[in-house]
């Protein structure tokens, strides 16, 4: 609204998947019902991880970021891996939390697809899709700051498309490739990534988390 004046920001980063609809329903969300100045950056992550956080960078600046008491980050898989590269790149010194969303299950897909479908995913995906599917993504640090996790417990249709189901939850979980730091603040939510987008109660959930550091009691 004109005239209004935001101490803190909120930045918010998709994933792959995040359609226009999606994007257009976070951000409606968190301006309606957060305290925040509320950025969706328009990355294009077809070239891959690097060429998305350099990209984030540039939004920092032309956006003047700087100026706020805190920036805070909601990230959705490939967003939260674009992120910390872009801090390993340039710290943020007025970082504030960060929440990663993250899916043990939805991220064997990348993998998964090549594997089966060969180089015809990266015609829509592009180089991202070679980044998540590969072992190099977790080697940035994780940034200083108070962060924690949102673990999708869900099958989305495209993981279930690619013959993933519900009991492979734990296996996936355990897997090395799915680093999570330990000691965390975490929720697991029984949400898939087709709901995690839209859903207002995780979304509320998020919220509380940004604001306090703190998720609701189960």
């Amino acid at each position: 609204m004109a005239g209004e004046t935001f101490s803190q920001a909120l930045i918010v980063l998709p994933g792959i998947t995040a359609d226009r609809a999606a994007r257009r329903y976070l951000l409606d969300y968190y301006r309606s019902r957060s305290p925040y100045r509320v950025f969706l950056p328009d990355l294009c992550q077809y070239f891959g991880i690097g060429f998305a956080a350099r990209q984030l960078n540039r939004f920092f600046d032309s956006h003047q970021l700087s100026r706020y008491q805190r920036c805070h980050f909601i990230c959705y898989i490939s967003g939260g891996f674009i992120l910390r590269r872009a801090l390993a790149q340039r710290a943020l010194p007025n970082l504030g939390r960060v929440l990663y969303v993250r899916s043990p299950v939805q991220e064997r897909v990348p993998e998964l697809s090549l594997r089966r479908y060969g180089p015809l995913p990266l015609l829509k995906f592009g180089k991202v899709l070679l980044d998540l599917a590969g072992d190099r993504k977790d080697r940035w640090p994780e940034p200083a700051a108070d962060f924690g996790y949102v673990i999708e417990g869900g099958v989305s249709a495209q993981a279930a498309q690619l013959g993933l189901v519900a009991a492979d939850f734990e296996r996936c979980r355990s897997d090395p490739r799915f680093a999570l730091a330990a000691g965390r603040p975490t929720l697991v939510t029984p949400l898939s990534h087709d709901q995690v987008y839209s859903d207002d109660t995780l979304l509320g959930h998020m919220l509380q988390f940004i604001e306090s550091g703190r998720f609701p009691p189960a």
